[in-house]
Parts: C-alpha cells; structure tokens; sequence
C-alpha cells in the first residue's frame, strides 16, 4: 500500500465540486487500505497544513476561504507531507491542465492521471477537437476566435459563425464544468454570448448544436486502455450546464444508457481512440453528443473527472465491475508504475550522454 496525498480545492471555479471529489477518492482510497494525507489549496491559491486540509475532508466545508499571502511559500504543505504519490482532484485550470502536472514532475513525484501535455491538451477545447480531429476522431463542427482576433473584428467571425446551423453553443476554450457556456439559438445574440464566454478565457469556439443525445464513457489505463459501460445524461435545464451539474441536483443519470451493442461498442472504441489520440495515461471521462441513431462526437475529454456522488466516473466503473476502493487503487499503480518508467527513460537519456561523452 502507498501513502497518497489526495490534493483538493483549488483557485478554478470548480473549487467546490473538487472539495466534494476529494472526500469520495479519499474513502475510498482507505477502504483499499492505503495511508491518506488530505492536502488541500485555498481559493487563491495557497496551500494549506495537514491538520486544515483534515478538518475540510472531515468537516461540511464547502470551500477553502483565501489566505491572502504569497502562494510560493505555501508549497511546502505539499513538500512536508512525505507522500509517495499525489492523487489530484483540482479540477479546471490550475490543476486539470498540466500545471499542477508539471510542478509534480519538477518534484520528481508520483501522480495519478495524465501527463503535462496531455493534461494540457484535453483542457483546451479548440487545440483538443483540432488534435482529434487530425487523429480521424469525430467532432463537431466549430469555429474559434482569441479575443484580440475578434476585438480587432467582430463582424469578420461573426459572419465566418454564419454557416453553422443553430443552435448553437459558446464555450470559453480552457474551463470545466459548463462555466461560461451559452446557447444560441438567435444570431443576433451571438455577439453577446461570446463577449461572456471571454470572461472566462481569451480563446472562444462556438459549436454547432447537436439535436440528440448526451452520453459519457470513463476510461481507464496506461500502456492498454479499457472502456467502461456507457452513461447518459439527461439534462434538466435547457443544456446540462453548471447549475443542472452540481446546483439544483435535476439532471437525469442513466447508466447503462439504453443503446444497441453495435453503437455502445463503437462509441466505447472511440472513447479509447481519443484517450490514445492526445496521448493519455491513468484516467479520463469521455463526453459524446449523439445525433440521430448512430451519429457519434466526441464533445471533450475530461482528465480529472469529478468524483462526487453523482459523478459518472465512479458509476460507470462501478457498473462494470470495477467498485470505488478498487477503482482508486487502480489508479494509483498506473500511476507508480508510468512513474517508474518515466525514470527509466530519464536514466536512458543520462546513459547515452555519458556514452557520447
């Protein structure tokens, strides 16, 4: 067994639901008999000591208030810990996107999920569909803009977003849970709904609607990749958007989704293809829209996929037959054992530099 510090909270807008996460990993984590350190980062930033981060785990918390003080300094909660392997359930930017990715390999530590390019990648909706796309992986029809592009000139994109048929949906490039997303339905509100969707971000893609389906397959591990049983979501607003996700509790969850074999096994194949596409390790939820019978998109991909009591993740694996505790202790090998190998690699390329030397 491993001693895994399970890092939470968070500077994103999804501050709250990786609070929510890390309480579920960390059960489980101890039912599969693993030593736990709780390790947790304020709202702006600041990470916080053992014993605060234990009371948030314990307590009914909801958020981490700012500490207002110098971020730098506060890492050394993380330093302290004496874990092996870090699991991070910091959703969004500045956790999901590679940073916290990266600071983990600077540190030469152990961490579950995927790495920095591909944390990175999955997290920004415009670079991810153009990899995917390349990779012969379905997607739906968009158009970007950066927000200098389309400050410089508006009606230029505005009239590039004419030939998408409506609706259509605004989404900030980098975010998670539905944050800044709009749907259109009339042109002329198009404007609007891209001016707050760069609130969020300075790069914004605007979808073609898909008139169908909602359907989530999770994804499981390193150097082979298994899919899980399908999942549908049935939104209970307009779209499944934040509030339908972790406000108001409406949104309908269907697992396994009421799908023909031939279809839940094409869409389980490409979920894996995706995974593989961005050059994915660990653990991924994988969001399709389904157009018609068998129509299938590939919406995004989601590297550190919520963990609450109403997450699809956990659910999904659970119906196949991977429960809770097994499922985080899953994760956790894969990944001791990519760490082991990025090791490996990294004495290779010290060994042929001596060689040459």
């Amino acid at each position: 067994m491993a001693h895994v510090g399970v890092v939470f909270g968070g500077r994103s807008t999804e501050h709250q639901v990786s609070i929510r996460s890390a309480r579920t990993v960390v059960e489980g984590l101890r039912q599969a008999g693993h030593s736990v350190t709780p390790i947790g980062i304020a709202a702006d930033g600041c990470w916080i000591d053992g014993e605060a981060s234990a009371a948030v785990i314990a307590g009914a918390t909801k958020e981490i208030p700012p500490l207002e003080v110098p971020v730098a300094p506060t890492v050394r909660h993380l330093l302290a810990s004496g874990v092996e392997v870090v699991f991070p359930i910091v959703h969004g930017t500045w956790g999901e996107d590679g940073t916290f990715q990266g600071l983990c390999e600077m540190l030469d530590l152990a961490y579950v999920g995927c790495g920095v390019t591909a944390s990175a990648l999955a997290m920004d909706k415009v670079l991810a569909k153009r990899q995917l796309a390349a990779a012969g992986v379905p997607v739906v029809d968009f158009e970007a803009v950066s927000s200098r592009d389309f400050e410089t000139d508006p009606a230029a994109f505005l009239a590039r977003c004419e030939r998408l048929p409506r609706p259509l949906f605004v989404k900030p490039s980098n975010g998670g849970s539905s944050v800044g997303v709009r749907k259109v339905t009339d042109l002329a509100d198009l404007e609007a709904a891209i001016r707050f969707a760069l609130r969020f971000d300075d790069m914004v893609l605007v979808e073609r609607g898909i008139q169908g389906r909602e359907l989530e397959c999770a994804v499981l591990g390193y150097r082979e990749i298994q899919a899980s049983v399908v999942g549908e979501i049935v939104p209970g607003n307009e779209f499944y958007d934040y509030a339908d996700k972790y406000l108001q509790d409406t949104a309908g969850l269907i697992a396994p989704a009421e799908l023909s074999e031939r279809v839940s096994d094409r869409l389980r194949a490409i979920a894996v293809e995706a995974f593989a596409a961005i050059g994915g390790a660990g653990f991924a939820r994988v969001d399709f829209l389904m157009e018609g019978e068998d129509g299938l998109f590939v919406n995004e991909l989601n590297t550190l996929p919520g963990f609450t009591s109403i997450s699809m993740y956990p659910l999904l694996w659970s119906l196949t037959g991977v429960p809770l505790p097994k499922l985080v202790d899953r994760l956790v090998a894969l990944a001791l054992e990519r760490h082991r190998d990025r090791l490996r690699l990294d004495e290779g390329i010290k060994e042929f530099l001596a060689e040459l030397g």
